[in-house]
């Protein structure tokens, strides 16, 4: 192993959750772990633990491969040491207390996503780049690198970008900041995918309109989207 990187995973595993220590472990003794080795470890959610280890900082490639009963399931390695993230070290870090408000402050006690007003309690911080991507640092924090979601949209969100290819193979800070989930108000994909989304939420009487396309949706047996959509075209083309 190169020397850089097992100094580096020394480092982590004396700071490192069990689970993640597992892991690393494995992979130094045997090379590789995979998805049915940690849920036989009794870890059952595996995604957890090789977050864990990505939390600190330390490259993991992943590869599809064959479970004992013919499944595809991921395979781990350590990756290579130019790609350690050092400012990963440690895990997360707590967010400060005074956080939240700078960002109420700044933009209202509304969700950045799905633009909807909320109490703070249903509003969560959020990395405009998620961590897995820009790691963390102790201390004060730019508010300019947080936005306000509602649970949902978090949610949503940690989906997309789990399945994106930048997460899986580049880790390019450029390629997040120009995405939907961390700059919606102006950004050129969704995850890596051409495409352009609009969360809509009705509030008050507007709910009669959203009741009525629902209405003519499954009267005509189409989705909500399409009526949407054919309202906008109609609306553009004549």
């Amino acid at each position: 192993m190169n020397k850089d990187l097992e100094d580096y995973i020394n480092d982590v595993l004396s700071v490192c959750s069990s689970r993640a220590a597992f892991v690393i472990n494995h992979i130094i003794q045997y090379g590789s772990i995979n998805s049915e080795e940690i849920r036989n470890a009794g870890y059952v959610h595996g995604a957890r633990a090789v977050g864990d280890v990505r939390d600190n900082g330390i490259p993991l490639i992943t590869r599809n491969i064959k479970s004992s009963d013919n499944r595809t399931i991921a395979e781990y390695t350590f990756g290579d040491p130019s790609d350690i993230k050092k400012n990963k070290f440690g895990g997360r870090v707590n967010f400060p207390a005074s956080l939240k408000g700078k960002l109420i402050s700044r933009d209202g006690l509304i969700c950045a996503i799905s633009k909807q007003h909320l109490p703070e309690s249903e509003l969560q911080i959020d990395h405009k780049i998620p961590y897995y991507i820009s790691g963390d640092i102790a201390g004060d924090r730019d508010p300019n690198d947080f936005m306000l979601l509602s649970k949902s949209m978090q949610r949503s969100k940690s989906w997309d970008c789990e399945q994106c290819t930048n997460l899986k193979d580049y880790f390019d800070v450029n390629i997040c900041k120009t995405c939907y989930w961390a700059s919606p108000e102006n950004y050129t994909h969704v995850a890596m995918r051409t495409q352009r989304s609009i969360n809509v939420t009705w509030e008050g009487a507007d709910v009669a309109y959203f009741d009525k396309v629902i209405e003519e949706s499954i009267e005509l047996k189409s989705s909500p989207q399409d009526i949407i959509k054919d309202i906008i075209k109609n609306r553009y083309e004549n």
